[in-house]
């Protein structure tokens, strides 16, 4: 409780405690007097101040007036008195003052961290727990890649954040890809003000794909040459409707139906399914690939990356503006014109049922319309 209450009782006591712990000060040698002032507690004494002035001086403590602070205080007045002695007078800044401000500086100097060191940061995080597979290496790599567009040596504010998201194109994959990196790193290292980057997502619609038609397709799979180290890879891919990657496991069970490994980022290895056809042309001669995966431990994602980047550029070669995921595509929309089980269809190119219906929303749309549409005209 303050030492200046109306109880005369606590008053008197309190006053008893200052007089002893001045008492205990000067028989240490420390000359001065403890006292209260306006519920502060200050310790008089003559002192030279910093300009060469000597007289008598108040000099705050920083402390309530509380009995409870008196320790403190004492120790507090021993500190300032050793000061004095070692400069010679007053210090300009008193100690427990300058050690509060050594600490915020401290806290500050430690909260400020350079892009280089929240990247090493992001990287040890991203890494901790999980298996160095080479699809999880990939995965580093793109985020990698976005922490780039910022200077490595720069200090690591939510300014700058905000300035190289702001720099990339609105709507954009890009900038979205680009924000979810740079949050993730703030929330990390705690740079506050996330929402700041949140405020700047825009949304974002990826373009309508060019689809290309069945009939295209077999255009395209007679007119190749099937000796072709890309052909067989091309028709297994636009048949069996797997992601191209998958295609370099793909086996035929002579059923209409084939094994191939699933390939997704979050699984360690990849997983057997089964893949069904839904040929364009039924024949198309012996399995052949560049590179053969036998076993979900033989899968390499970078190796997969060098297959597919050159399996990318024959096809665009051949087919100018095709891209093989459109093979897919043209799989699952040839899937739901033939009416078959979306849920069958999407366990056989290997991802979840919703996740089917929002790729192919448009095509299940378009189908069911049709289907209203031929039962209008019967």
């Amino acid at each position: 409780m303050p030492l200046h209450e109306d109880s005369g009782a606590k008053v008197g006591r309190k006053l008893a405690a200052l007089t002893a712990t001045t008492q205990s000060l000067r028989a240490r040698g420390f000359k001065g007097t403890l006292v209260d002032h306006d519920d502060r507690l200050f310790w008089r004494a003559t002192v030279t101040t910093p300009d060469g002035k000597r007289g008598s001086k108040r000099i705050p403590l920083q402390l309530p007036a509380q009995e409870g602070q008196l320790a403190e205080a004492e120790t507090r007045v021993v500190t300032l008195c050793q000061r004095i002695k070692e400069v010679g007078h007053l210090p300009e800044r008193l100690p427990w003052e300058a050690e509060k401000l050594a600490v915020e500086e401290a806290a500050a100097k430690s909260a400020a961290i350079t892009v280089e060191e929240a990247v090493e940061r992001l990287k040890a995080d991203f890494w901790q727990g999980k298996i160095k597979t080479t699809a999880a290496e990939r995965s580093w790599e793109r985020i990698e890649a976005e922490t780039k567009r910022l200077p490595s040596a720069a200090t690591l504010t939510m300014d700058l954040l905000v300035e190289v998201g702001n720099a990339t194109e609105p709507g954009s994959r890009t900038r979205v890809e680009a924000l979810k990196t740079f949050k993730r790193m703030a929330k990390l290292v705690g740079v506050d003000g996330t929402e700041r980057l949140d405020e700047i997502r825009t949304p974002y619609e990826p373009a309508p794909r060019d689809i290309p038609s069945d009939e295209e397709i077999r255009e395209l799979l007679l007119r190749i040459d099937r000796n072709h180290k890309w052909a067989w890879p091309t028709w297994a891919l636009a048949t069996y409707g797997c992601r191209p990657c998958e295609t370099f496991s793909l086996k035929e069970n002579g059923t209409g139906t084939a094994e191939c490994l699933t390939v997704k980022r979050k699984v360690k290895l990849p997983t057997w399914r089964t893949a069904l056809a839904l040929p364009l042309l039924e024949e198309f001669g012996s399995r052949s690939v560049p590179w053969d995966v036998k076993t979900p431990k033989a899968y390499d994602s970078k190796e997969a990356k060098r297959q597919l980047d050159s399996w990318q550029g024959w096809l665009g070669r051949q087919a100018s503006g095709w891209a093989l995921y459109n093979l897919r595509h043209a799989w699952a929309i040839r899937s739901i014109r033939k009416n078959l089980n979306a849920s069958g269809c999407a366990k056989c190119m290997g991802h979840s049922l919703d996740q089917h219906h929002r790729t192919y929303h448009r095509h299940f749309q378009q189908s069911d319309v049709e289907a209203m549409a031929a039962l209008l005209n019967t």
